[in-house]
């Protein structure tokens, strides 16, 4: 995109012109300096007439570069429409009106004000290249591109999907000017594949295709559907072409939303817009005959079954005060309840309840006769339209043909249970939540970016079989994946409040199972990788939930720097990091990560980096503010009254640490607190799943498919399951959050879910936790793991950043 230079005048040269003139109207006062007055008149005439000169050429030289944001502006801004010889009474007019003065500039000038367009592009490349290794089909597919204006699109795809490979491209577009650049284009690259036609969306024939119906594998609309007049008709029109077994939609477009929140499962995530936002740009853009109504894209969501949606705000113009809303959205042709949607458990085939059928063929709306979609699919982000089969009170009456009561009785007949009691999958490990309830909305960020708990003691207490059913607190997803890799249970329930932790989740799992073991440590080793935008689009999407793509998608820049500095646990690091550079200990902190040698890390310890780093009144001045504790630390108040009930904060903080450097070396056994001293992994000090063994063995043996992902609370999970369902439970620290009344209520709940003989496992600040009793009340047998002696310097675990671990076996 071109940018406008600055025009500078010669400012020297004017001030010299003024400078001089002054002197010389002070010298016209005197007679005997009246020639040498003169001369200094003529030199500041002939400067400023240099400067002007000057001025002159330079905006000579510059016009080509004021040219194109000029004619944006005034082509955009400013020129009526409907001026002499346009005819604006038809959509072709009005767009040939629009367009014909800039349609050379047009994609120099779109970068910046049409957002999501490559991502869009990538996505669908991405989704075309799974469901085409899905079918093991190596049919070239088919592509149109609706509103596809210059053919800037295709071009674009050409970096994700060769258009070598696609068997006929179709460019559509209704002004004759784009689509002679369009043309223009294609011909300079040599593509012989690519069609370029002039034609209204609606009436468009296609040139090798004699009935086009569900012959498309592939139909993209780019900014174009929010300018169609007949938006509906041109939906379902779509809806058509495409091809309904793994035909994929990709739109790009600006939108509004209306003020009732939106709900489903994709989408959710950042689509509401302010009232100043969704009135504003609705009456901006229709000057230009560019609709943004919500209903739009609630239509194009019903009729279609969303797949992945992320929502953007566009603020190319004035940063953070001017905010376009725009979307990226992929979808499919829903599929009819007989071929692919399960009857749920809850459905008694005794008493069968018959669910409609959702085929344009089966299905007829009685009050107009016209072919109905039908579709309750719940993987769908769809709205209830006033009048259409899903709304509440409709008095529609459904008529399926005799063939189709036939297949729902066989159906019904062939129909295995399907366990829904957790919701509807949203990707291959995650389960479906509503991201707009409070609960989860108080979450901006995950608050651990890694684990602290250390998994070699739960392996060694659990004793994980293959027949284990686990139930774990997602934090970083660090131990569960540790657990899937050492025992490989076939069922392992991670559970978290906070959608953003299982967000990262999501992620590691998405890039085991897409990655090379390269690029995974560098994202999750290294905390960096500078093509991690790419991968996240490209081989990782397919794999996520809408959800963990929009929040990644968001926060892509996450492992630009070092993504271990980020969330609420990076602000500890951040912290350490500075203090140990304020104090000039870089080399003593260093030296401790390194060494081969226990003593030196203990001498370096207790005599450089405690006193300096650690002492008395600052640890006493840190532990005092409950907001640093919950953000950097995630200590809630309950957990620090359990610590400051049995001694001091500067006593736990001590007896945390000093054991920790006699323990074991940082340099090949204590990642936890290498990470806080260099912020990344190293090869010789990291997690088992980290290194290249284990995610090989993670990747081969699919250990990951038992993870099953809940972003709701703990009790709510629980009494989900069945009596004794659960094998074991990991619980980390989480009961010393809690009140007594809420304690139990959760307690009562994992007794009723663990069976007998299974174990739950639980860390604690305090060394003899009050909640003990609770788990003895309610059929469990309670022994300390290991419980540590204030002084002693003897650490229970790699990290000992709790007082004690407690396991409890179901009696």
């Amino acid at each position: 995109m071109h940018t406008p230079v600055n025009l500078p005048i010669s400012g020297s040269a004017v001030a010299l012109m003024v400078a001089s003139t002054s002197v010389a109207l002070y010298l016209l006062n005197t007679t005997e300096n009246f020639e040498k007055a003169q001369e200094m008149m003529v030199t500041s005439q002939l400067a400023f007439l240099g400067a002007v000169a000057a001025f002159v050429l330079l905006l000579i030289a510059s016009v080509d570069q004021i040219k194109t944001p000029l004619k944006f502006i005034y082509s955009c801004f400013l020129k009526p429409l409907g001026g002499k010889n346009e005819d604006v009474s038809t959509a072709q007019g009005r767009l040939e009106a629009f367009y014909k003065d800039q349609a050379e500039i047009f994609d120099v000038t779109r970068n910046g004000l049409l957002r999501g367009r490559c991502s869009m592009l990538a996505l669908v490349a991405a989704e075309l290249k799974e469901k085409m290794r899905a079918s093991g089909s190596d049919k070239a597919p088919v592509w149109i591109d609706l509103g596809g204006g210059t053919g800037w699109n295709i071009e674009q795809m050409n970096t994700h999907f060769p258009i070598s490979k696609f068997e006929r491209v179709y460019l559509v577009d209704l002004c004759p000017s784009l689509c002679r650049i369009a043309r223009e284009r294609f011909q300079k690259i040599g593509w012989t594949n690519v069609v370029v036609l002039c034609e209204d969306a609606l009436s468009t024939n296609y040139p090798g295709i004699d009935n086009p119906k569900g012959k498309f594998d592939v139909i993209t609309m780019s900014y174009s559907l929010s300018m169609m007049d007949t938006y509906y008709a041109v939906v379902d029109h779509v809806h058509d072409l495409l091809e309904p077994e793994r035909g994929i939609l990709g739109v790009s477009d600006f939108y509004t939303s209306t003020n009732v929140p939106k709900t489903g499962a994709h989408g959710v995530e950042d689509y509401q817009c302010n009232w100043f936002t969704r009135n504003f740009w609705q009456i901006w853009f229709a000057f230009d005959h560019v609709h943004l109504h919500a209903s739009r894209r609630e239509y194009l969501e019903y009729r279609f079954n969303v797949k992945k949606a992320i929502n953007g705000r566009n603020n190319f113009l004035v940063p953070f005060v001017v905010q376009i809303p725009f979307y990226i959205w992929i979808g499919e042709r829903k599929k009819s309840s007989v071929q692919a949607a399960p009857f749920r458990e809850q459905v008694s085939v005794a008493t069968p309840v018959l669910a409609p059928i959702h085929d344009d063929e089966l299905l007829f709306d009685m009050t107009d006769l016209r072919p109905r979609s039908m579709s309750t699919d719940s993987n769908s982000s769809q709205e209830s339209i006033p009048g259409s089969p899903t709304s509440v009170g409709s008095s529609r009456t459904l008529i399926g043909a005799p063939n189709a009561l036939l297949a729902v009785s066989k159906a019904f007949s062939q129909a295995k249970p399907v366990d829904t009691r957790f919701g509807t999958n949203i990707s291959k490990w995650r389960m479906s939540y509503d991201p707009t309830l409070p609960c989860h909305t108080q979450f901006r960020s995950y608050i651990y970016a890694f684990t602290w708990e250390d998994p070699r003691i739960d392996l060694e207490v659990l004793n994980l079989q293959k027949d284990d059913t686990m139930f774990v607190i997602t934090s970083a997803g660090d131990n569960a994946l540790e657990y899937a890799l050492k025992g490989q249970p076939k069922r392992i329930h991670c559970v978290d409040m906070n959608p953003c932790q299982n967000h990262l989740l999501e992620l590691k799992l998405a890039s085991i199972e897409r990655l090379s073991h390269a690029d995974f440590w560098q994202i999750f080793g290294e905390g960096q990788h500078s093509e991690f935008r790419r991968l996240l689009i490209d081989q990782l999407s397919p794999a996520m939930s809408s959800s963990s793509l929009q929040f990644w998608y968001k926060n892509r820049a996450t492992f630009d720097n070092n993504f271990y500095e980020t969330g609420y646990s990076g602000l500890a690091l951040r912290l350490f990091k500075w203090l140990v550079r304020i104090k000039g200990l870089s080399k003593a902190v260093e030296e401790i990560t390194t060494t081969d040698q226990i003593q030196v890390q203990e001498h370096l310890w207790e005599n450089v980096v405690k006193p300096s780093t650690l002492p008395e009144w600052l640890v006493q001045w840190v532990l005092s503010h409950p907001a640093f504790l919950w953000n950097a630390l995630g200590v809630p108040i309950n957990q620090m009254k359990l610590i400051l009930d049995e001694g001091t904060a500067v006593g736990y903080i001590y007896d945390t640490l000093d054991s920790i450097m006699s323990r074991s070396l940082f340099k090949n056994d204590q990642y936890f607190y290498n990470l806080v001293v260099h912020r990344k992994y190293t090869p010789l000090s990291c997690p088992s799943y980290l290194t290249e063994e284990g995610f090989k063995t993670l990747k081969e043996q699919q250990a990951t498919d038992a993870m099953v992902l809940h972003t709701k609370s703990i009790i709510e999970v629980l009494r989900g399951m069945a009596d004794g369902e659960l094998t074991k439970a990991v619980l980390m620290d989480h009961m010393d959050w809690f009140d007594p009344a809420d304690a139990e209520d959760e307690i009562r709940e994992v007794a009723r879910a663990v069976r007998r003989g299974g174990m739950v496992l639980w860390r604690s600040a305090g060394r003899k936790p009050w909640y003990n009793a609770l788990f003895e009340k309610h059929g469990f047998e309670v022994e300390a793991v290991g419980v540590r002696v204030p002084g002693s310097g003897v650490s229970i675990d790699r990290v000992n950043m709790y007082a004690s671990c407690y396991r409890a076996i179901k009696k």
